[in-house]
């Protein structure tokens, strides 16, 4: 899930530059600067699901981690097993 919201993070920075580049008038016009906060929503969107699968990935693999610790094994009894 990490991967797929990085590549969509790129394509949205991508997207973003695009259309910044693409703006019409020096003073933007409303058409572009809406143009440009959409864009710029999307790709801090995907940018923080990214960040938010990633640190709950690590503190989920942590958690198990800790979780399956098992104790010492105890040597069977060999003796009274002829």
């Amino acid at each position: 899930m990490f991967y797929p919201l990085v590549i969509a993070t790129i394509i949205a920075v991508a997207i973003e530059q695009l259309i910044r580049r693409c703006a019409d008038s020096d003073p933007q016009s409303y058409d572009d600067a809406r143009a440009i906060r959409i864009s710029m929503d999307v790709r801090k969107y995907f940018y923080r699901q990214a960040w938010i699968v990633n640190i709950l990935w690590f503190l989920g693999y942590l958690v198990l981690m800790f979780m399956n610790r098992q104790g010492p094994q105890q040597m069977p009894d060999m003796i009274w097993q002829g």
